[in-house]
Protein backbone atom coordinates (compact mmCIF):
# COMPACT_ATOMS: atom_id res chain seq x y z
CA UNK A 1 0.00 0.00 0.00
CA UNK A 2 1.20 3.54 -0.70
CA UNK A 3 0.63 6.78 1.18
CA UNK A 4 -2.14 8.74 -0.59
CA UNK A 5 -0.29 11.98 0.22
CA UNK A 6 3.28 11.35 -0.93
CA UNK A 7 3.23 7.92 -2.64
CA UNK A 8 5.68 6.33 -0.20
CA UNK A 9 5.31 2.54 0.17
CA UNK A 10 3.89 1.62 3.60
CA UNK A 11 4.17 -1.72 5.38
CA UNK A 12 0.73 -2.50 6.83
CA UNK A 13 1.34 -6.00 8.18
CA UNK A 14 -0.08 -6.29 11.69
CA UNK A 15 -2.45 -3.34 11.28
CA UNK A 16 -6.23 -3.79 11.59
CA UNK A 17 -9.18 -1.81 10.22
CA UNK A 18 -9.43 1.53 12.03
CA UNK A 19 -5.76 1.58 13.11
CA UNK A 20 -3.76 4.76 12.59
CA UNK A 21 -0.65 4.58 10.43
CA UNK A 22 2.08 7.22 10.41
CA UNK A 23 3.80 7.92 7.10
CA UNK A 24 7.41 8.51 8.09
CA UNK A 25 8.18 10.09 4.70
CA UNK A 26 5.70 12.99 4.83
CA UNK A 27 4.30 12.93 8.38
CA UNK A 28 0.66 12.27 7.41
CA UNK A 29 -1.48 10.27 9.83
CA UNK A 30 -3.62 7.73 7.98
CA UNK A 31 -6.42 5.36 9.01
CA UNK A 32 -6.73 1.85 7.54
CA UNK A 33 -10.22 1.37 6.07
CA UNK A 34 -12.22 -1.86 5.77
CA UNK A 35 -11.72 -1.89 1.98
CA UNK A 36 -7.94 -1.89 2.51
CA UNK A 37 -7.60 1.77 1.53
CA UNK A 38 -6.08 4.57 3.57
CA UNK A 39 -7.81 7.76 4.68
CA UNK A 40 -5.87 10.91 5.58
CA UNK A 41 -6.68 11.75 9.20
CA UNK A 42 -4.07 14.48 9.68
CA UNK A 43 -2.32 15.96 6.64
CA UNK A 44 1.42 16.68 6.83
CA UNK A 45 2.04 19.75 8.97
CA UNK A 46 -1.62 19.83 9.95
CA UNK A 47 -1.31 18.06 13.26
CA UNK A 48 -3.56 19.49 15.92
CA UNK A 49 -4.81 18.38 19.31
CA UNK A 50 -7.58 15.81 18.79
CA UNK A 51 -10.95 16.18 20.46
CA UNK A 52 -10.39 14.03 23.54
CA UNK A 53 -12.93 11.22 23.87
CA UNK A 54 -14.21 11.25 20.27
CA UNK A 55 -12.71 9.79 17.13
CA UNK A 56 -14.50 9.63 13.79
CA UNK A 57 -13.68 8.23 10.38
CA UNK A 58 -15.50 7.22 7.23
CA UNK A 59 -15.91 3.61 6.19
CA UNK A 60 -17.74 3.52 2.86
CA UNK A 61 -21.24 4.95 3.32
CA UNK A 62 -20.91 4.85 7.12
CA UNK A 63 -19.29 7.10 9.67
CA UNK A 64 -17.65 5.26 12.53
CA UNK A 65 -17.75 7.16 15.83
CA UNK A 66 -15.52 5.91 18.62
CA UNK A 67 -16.18 7.28 22.10
CA UNK A 68 -13.93 6.91 25.12
CA UNK A 69 -13.97 8.07 28.71
CA UNK A 70 -10.43 6.88 29.36
CA UNK A 71 -11.44 3.40 30.54
CA UNK A 72 -14.33 2.34 28.31
CA UNK A 73 -14.31 2.58 24.52
CA UNK A 74 -17.56 2.32 22.52
CA UNK A 75 -18.09 2.36 18.76
CA UNK A 76 -21.21 3.38 16.83
CA UNK A 77 -21.75 3.14 13.06
CA UNK A 78 -24.15 5.53 11.39
CA UNK A 79 -24.95 6.38 7.76
CA UNK A 80 -22.94 9.44 6.74
CA UNK A 81 -25.98 11.13 5.18
CA UNK A 82 -28.06 10.67 8.34
CA UNK A 83 -25.32 12.05 10.58
CA UNK A 84 -24.74 15.00 8.22
CA UNK A 85 -28.48 15.79 8.27
CA UNK A 86 -28.63 15.53 12.07
CA UNK A 87 -25.68 17.90 12.47
CA UNK A 88 -27.20 20.35 9.98
CA UNK A 89 -30.50 20.36 11.86
CA UNK A 90 -28.81 20.92 15.22
CA UNK A 91 -26.71 23.74 13.79
CA UNK A 92 -29.85 25.39 12.37
CA UNK A 93 -31.71 24.90 15.65
CA UNK A 94 -34.26 22.34 14.39
CA UNK A 95 -34.70 19.24 16.56
CA UNK A 96 -37.01 16.19 16.41
CA UNK A 97 -38.94 17.45 19.41
CA UNK A 98 -39.98 20.83 20.67
CA UNK A 99 -37.13 22.54 22.54
CA UNK A 100 -37.19 21.68 26.20
CA UNK A 101 -36.18 23.62 29.27
CA UNK A 102 -33.32 21.99 31.15
CA UNK A 103 -33.64 24.16 34.22
CA UNK A 104 -36.42 24.99 36.67
CA UNK A 105 -36.67 28.66 35.76
CA UNK A 106 -38.29 29.27 32.35
CA UNK A 107 -36.40 31.46 29.90
CA UNK A 108 -36.93 32.72 26.36
CA UNK A 109 -34.36 30.44 24.67
CA UNK A 110 -34.40 26.65 24.22
CA UNK A 111 -31.94 24.83 26.44
CA UNK A 112 -31.51 21.80 24.20
CA UNK A 113 -32.48 20.42 20.82
CA UNK A 114 -32.64 16.69 20.14
CA UNK A 115 -32.17 14.63 16.97
CA UNK A 116 -32.50 10.84 16.81
CA UNK A 117 -30.39 8.86 14.33
CA UNK A 118 -30.55 5.17 13.41
CA UNK A 119 -27.17 3.60 14.11
CA UNK A 120 -25.56 0.25 14.66
CA UNK A 121 -25.96 -1.26 17.29
CA UNK A 122 -29.06 0.87 18.06
CA UNK A 123 -30.49 4.41 18.16
CA UNK A 124 -28.12 7.32 18.69
CA UNK A 125 -29.38 10.56 20.22
CA UNK A 126 -27.63 13.85 19.49
CA UNK A 127 -28.50 16.78 21.69
CA UNK A 128 -27.28 20.34 21.31
CA UNK A 129 -27.21 21.98 24.72
CA UNK A 130 -27.40 25.76 24.75
CA UNK A 131 -27.40 27.70 28.01
CA UNK A 132 -27.15 31.46 27.82
CA UNK A 133 -23.64 32.44 28.90
CA UNK A 134 -22.36 28.82 28.95
CA UNK A 135 -20.44 26.74 26.40
CA UNK A 136 -22.40 25.40 23.41
CA UNK A 137 -22.27 21.58 23.75
CA UNK A 138 -23.04 18.52 21.63
CA UNK A 139 -24.15 15.53 23.67
CA UNK A 140 -24.29 11.97 22.34
CA UNK A 141 -26.42 9.34 24.07
CA UNK A 142 -25.27 5.96 22.78
CA UNK A 143 -27.41 2.82 22.40
CA UNK A 144 -25.70 1.51 25.58
CA UNK A 145 -27.02 4.52 27.54
CA UNK A 146 -23.58 6.12 27.88
CA UNK A 147 -23.54 9.91 27.51
CA UNK A 148 -20.63 11.92 26.09
CA UNK A 149 -20.42 15.74 25.81
CA UNK A 150 -18.15 17.79 23.56
CA UNK A 151 -17.89 21.46 22.59
CA UNK A 152 -20.36 21.85 19.70
CA UNK A 153 -18.12 23.71 17.22
CA UNK A 154 -15.12 21.43 17.87
CA UNK A 155 -17.27 18.31 17.38
CA UNK A 156 -18.66 19.78 14.13
CA UNK A 157 -15.13 20.49 12.90
CA UNK A 158 -14.17 16.87 13.60
CA UNK A 159 -17.30 15.30 12.06
CA UNK A 160 -17.84 17.46 8.94
CA UNK A 161 -14.89 16.05 6.96
CA UNK A 162 -16.05 12.52 7.79
CA UNK A 163 -19.64 12.97 6.58
CA UNK A 164 -18.67 15.04 3.55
Amino acid sequence: MVCPVCGETLELEGYEVGDLVDCEACGAVLRLLSDGGLEVVVPPGGEKEPLWGLEAYGDGEEAVLRFSDGTLEEEVRVAKVELAEALRRLEEGVGDEAPEEAEDEPNQEPDYLTVHVEAEPGPLVLRRIVYRGAPDLLEFTLPSGSVYEFPFREALALLRPVVG
